[in-house]
């Protein structure tokens, strides 16, 4: 399955993973593994036999060259691809962008509380009782790694968490193609799209 990813940049991607670094110290079997920081845009199932060349047809011309993208609060799931995630204020040009694939497409969206971006995934049998997940999370809160502002939250990916690196959201250059078969550490980048506004 090859789904469409919108991504922080490098920088804004490499704050991210020091949060989503962060392990339990009791972790085991599939829980924990690294992934790049992402807000899936369509997830097509394999029985759609689509094409690369089709995936990236899907992509409109009629964007920005960035697209804002701004988080709106740190939330716990109850499924191993939203374990804790960070709810994003869903914007006008992230909605067109999430209709325009999936109208060209022909497809119904498989994109579960769209938008997020997850920050872990916890497999179900390290998450007795809902706790593990529930705990990284407050683990996030205790150490001082969340607050609000305005009308969402933001997250401080400083390394030790006692530094000021908080950040809000992030702009968007880019939009990947992504063979997510198999376990997540092997899932594979296909294509990296520019976003380009008209000419």
């Amino acid at each position: 399955m090859v789904t469409l990813w919108i991504v922080p940049s490098d920088e804004d991607s490499a704050k991210l993973r020091i949060i989503m670094s962060m392990q339990s110290s009791t972790s085991k079997t599939r829980s924990y593994p690294k992934f790049h920081p992402h807000i899936t845009l369509a997830a097509p199932p394999s029985s759609s036999h689509l094409t690369l060349e089709q995936l990236r047809e899907s992509i409109s011309h009629h964007l920005p060259c960035k697209i804002r993208i701004d988080f709106k609060s740190v939330n716990t799931g109850n499924h191993f691809f939203r374990s804790v995630y960070i709810a994003v204020q869903p914007s006008p040009d992230l909605l067109f962008l999430h209709k325009c694939i999936h109208t060209t497409l022909d497809l119904e969206p498989r994109t579960p509380l769209f938008p997020h971006l997850s920050l872990c995934y916890i497999a179900d049998e390290d998450d007795a009782a809902g706790k593990e997940r529930q705990e990284w999370r407050n683990q996030l809160e205790i150490s001082g790694r969340i607050r609000t502002i305005g009308v969402g939250e933001e997250v401080n990916c400083s390394k030790d968490g006692a530094g000021n690196d908080w950040i809000s959201g992030f702009d968007a250059y880019e939009i990947w193609f992504v063979d997510c078969n198999g376990p997540v550490e092997s899932w594979a980048v296909l294509h990296k799209l520019r976003l380009m506004p008209d000419p």
